[in-house]
This record gives structure tokens, sequence and C-alpha cells, in this order.
């Protein structure tokens, strides 16, 4: 299948890091820099609608019914409420009645919201139901929703592509990200980029044009439980800029503490909504899932809004409210997790917090640390 016309005459402009003292290096083919020391921290990112502090996590949401009704018709708390920033798929906008509002009232106006929206294109939700969108009526919509972020149109990867299907998958993601590039206006821009070895990844960021916002990593969720290939990914993207990165569909405390430790920007959580669906309530202490609620006679403690005046009587009810005050739990306990991220950035002191939550719950916590710790060592020695 052909591919949409490039708008740029000549070769595609290598992405720029910017490092402290002011100078631009350029990347060179197969050059991973070493990330500083300590190699996190916080920050912030700037958008329209106000600051984000970082790390932070972006609950994904919806206008279409359900819950969602709830929360768009402000019966209950809406996750927009309570989280800095929020992300859409557009793939969770087009099919629904709500579209249109979106697109002549804002986005904003439509959530009720006043604080930075995110727009993604839909690309891997799209791909699963084999349909294609052209990147130019992607771009349209972001720009009159009136979105903080618009998130270039991808072709993810799967682990069963052939090798001659994952090279056109890729060639179009970036023809898409530049061409969206050349008309996308006064609309912050993320580049998605895909790739299954630091190599690839790399290679593909070589090929994007310079003037994009940010960098969204994706093709991450096949492999999401294998923390050294995840690392290694992230580690390499991480280390050729210093503008913002964010990291898609990868919500699990595992790696949101590892990939915060590398430096990553936001995450995006659907997890708080899908775990609601079925009944499951993220503990806030071990920061695992309960399952099989209705067979509890308790819940364990949670000092969060939600808990203080909903109770497992109200989780489980097979209801719409019932899945949307689950949902609120949920999304609270991340929510914390993510400050208490942030403090102990402040403080130097992540490397210690990290281990300490691993050891008094989800072990796989420190699995992931231990992945990020080494590949954060390796570099420095490499590059020392």
């Amino acid at each position: 299948m052909q591919g949409w016309p490039r708008l740029h005459n000549g070769p595609a402009r290598p992405l720029l890091w910017h490092v402290q003292t002011g100078q631009d290096w350029t990347i060179g083919p197969i050059e991973v820099k070493a990330l500083p020391d300590p190699p996190y921290a916080t920050g912030t990112t700037r958008t329209k609608h106000g600051t984000i502090r970082t790390p932070a996590l972006m609950p994904v949401v919806a206008v279409s019914y359900g819950v969602w009704d709830l929360w768009i018709d402000g019966e209950y708390t809406a996750p927009w409420d309570l989280a800095q920033a929020t992300i859409l798929s557009l793939y969770h906008v087009l099919q629904y009645p709500r579209a249109k509002q979106v697109r002549t009232r804002g986005i904003h106006a439509v959530l009720g919201t006043s604080r930075p929206v995110f727009m993604d294109s839909g690309g891997f939700q799209y791909m699963k139901k084999g349909v294609e969108l052209d990147p130019m009526d992607v771009l349209a919509f972001q720009r009159d929703s009136g979105c903080d972020v618009g998130i270039t149109f991808d072709f993810p990867i799967t682990l069963d592509l052939d090798d001659a299907s994952r090279t056109d998958r890729l060639d179009r993601s970036i023809k898409a990200a530049n061409l969206m590039l050349e008309h996308t206006g006064d609309m912050a821009l993320y580049g998605a980029i895909h790739g299954s070895s630091p190599d690839e990844i790399e290679a593909y960021t070589m090929r994007l044009d310079k003037g994009f916002s940010g960098y969204g990593i994706g093709s991450l969720v096949p492999r999401k439980a294998h923390y050294d290939h995840l690392v290694d990914i992230m580690h390499a993207a991480r280390s050729l800029t210093s503008l913002p990165i964010h990291a898609f569909g990868i919500t699990g405390f595992p790696a949101l503490y590892a990939l915060s430790y590398l430096g990553v920007d936001t995450f995006d959580s659907w997890t708080y909504l899908v775990a609601a669906a079925y009944k499951e309530y993220i503990d806030p202490e071990r920061l695992m899932r309960v399952k099989r609620l209705k067979e509890r006679s308790h819940l364990p403690h949670c000092d969060c809004p939600v808990c203080q005046e909903y109770g497992l009587k109200d989780f489980i009810a097979p209801t719409s409210e019932g899945e949307a005050l689950l949902a609120l739990h949920n999304l609270h306990v991340f929510l914390r997790e993510m400050s208490l991220i942030r403090e102990a950035m402040d403080k130097n002191e992540l490397e210690d917090y990290i281990l300490v939550k691993g050891e008094h719950g989800n072990r796989n916590i420190n699995r992931a640390f231990r992945a990020a710790e080494r590949k954060v060592k390796e570099k420095k020695d490499q590059y020392r």
C-alpha cells in the first residue's frame, strides 16, 4: 500500500539532544549516551492549560457512555478532576455521539475541565480493528478539539509481524509523524516512536524531523512484563532527547517505578478502570489487585476520599455507579504513588523508596528496578 506523500524535499533532520550546557549534540548512529547521575529528577511540562509536574500519570478517559455519562454529567468526581492531566484516544471519541461536540465545543468544554488534555491518535486500537485513518484527518480533529497535546497517528508493531511488515509499519509511522508535524500549527505535537531494540529506536528517531514537543514510545504493551527489554527501550529513548518522554500503555507498578527512575516523564493508565470493570480493588499498600470482591467480608484499609465515604457493598454493586466508585479508588492509589515518587526524587531517596515498596508487596517492583539500575550502571561504565 502506498504511503502518504512526504512534504519535505530534503532528508529528515536528526533529533538534537539539548544538554545542560546549552550545546546541541547531534546523535550519531548506534550511539546512546549515559544518563545523568542520578538519572531521575522531577520536572515540569508546560501546556496551554497549565503545568504538569513530572513524573506524572494521566488517566485514559473516554466520551462514550456508562461510567463516562456519570463523570461528564458531574454526578461523581471525574478522573480528570483528580489528575494533573488526562489523555484520550481518538478511538474512544470518534465512534460515539459526543464526537461532534468535542469538535465544535472543544474537549475541555465537553469534559468540564480546565486542566491539560492529551489526545492520542488511537493507532493501537485501530490496528486491532484493522482500520486505518488519514493522519491529516487525525490532526484536523486534534486541532479542532483544542487539546493541549496531540500525538501522531502510528502503526504499532507486534511480535507476530514478519520483517517486511515491520519495516512497512515503521516507515508509515515515520511518514505520518513528519507529515503531521509540517501542519501542526500552534498545537503541541508528540511524535510516536516505535522499535523493538535500542538500535531501532535510534534509527527511527533519526528519521523524525525536528520540531516535536515531545515523544511517545509505543509498541511496549506486548512485552510489558519483560523488564530488561522494557528498560532497554526506554533507556535508549530517554538518552536521545531532553524533551518530554511518554510511555504508552505501561501502568503496572513495577514498570512505573523503574521507568520513573530512568527519567520517563509521563505515563497513561487504563488499568484503574479495567480493574474496576472486573471488580478488582487495588490494595494501596501491597499495590496488587484484590480479586473476587463478592467473596470478601472486608477490604484492605485505605484512607482515600472514596473509601472514606463508600465501601465494599458500594464497589460490588452491578451498576455504573459501583464501577465508577471503584475506578476512582484505584486511580487514587496510582496518583498517590506518583506523588510519593516525586517526593522521593526531591529528597534524592527514590532508590530506597522503591526497594521498600518491593519488600512489602509486589516483588516484581524490585525485579524491574534492578533491571533499570543495571542498565544505568552499564552505560555509566561504558562512557566513564
